[in-house]
């Protein structure tokens, strides 16, 4: 057999040393192999993914904060006996939530301050709020484009895109069909 004789010829090395077993030093390839794309391109996705999921959630903290102390204002605003219709074009939210928001809160004590500091108070909060929505809806967005991406090319699975992004892999389908991948902005 061919295969066989050339199986007998190539001598046993030795344990560690890179030599043949007659002292003869044997070829070591010594350099770097070259980084494959494809695993860099995933890395930086992940990487990527696990920096939104952190924004996102800082944002959704900041987003909680901002409804909670609002709905006290409103709340308060009502009990020194400011208007609901004026309290909710202040907020820009309906009256019916401004009631809501009212009765939730259970029984204040009145605090003194003047209608327009009320409603001036409540202003701000709410386009504090708006912003604070914004920029998470916009990282929302950007970290589908992301999971969209990675999906399209393959780099990774549902189930790594979910363990990076803090999605469910069946969300993540559901929230990556039919994204446009051309309105991803460049960076």
């Amino acid at each position: 057999m061919p295969g066989r004789e050339s199986q007998e010829r190539i001598l046993p090395r030795t344990a560690g040393t890179g030599t043949v077993g007659d002292g003869v030093t044997a070829y070591r390839y010594r350099g770097v192999p070259k980084p494959d794309p494809a695993r860099a391109r995933a890395q930086q996705a992940l990487a990527m993914l696990v920096q939104l999921r952190t924004t996102i959630a800082l944002r959704s903290s900041r987003v909680r904060a901002l409804t909670t102390e609002l709905g006290d204002c409103v709340a308060q605003a009502l009990c020194d006996g400011v208007k609901v219709a004026a309290v909710a074009q202040a907020a820009g939210l309906p009256a019916a939530s401004i009631r809501s928001a009212a009765v939730a809160r259970g029984e204040l004590y009145p605090s003194g301050q003047t209608r327009s500091g009320h409603l001036d108070l409540i202003a701000g909060l709410a386009v504090e709020l708006a912003a604070a929505e914004g920029t998470r809806s916009a990282a929302e967005e950007e970290r589908t484009q992301v999971l969209a991406q990675a999906r399209k090319s393959r780099l990774l699975d549902d189930y790594q895109l979910a363990g990076a992004s803090g999605m469910k892999s069946d969300e993540i389908r559901k929230v990556t069909k039919g994204v446009n991948l051309g309105v991803a902005k460049p960076e």
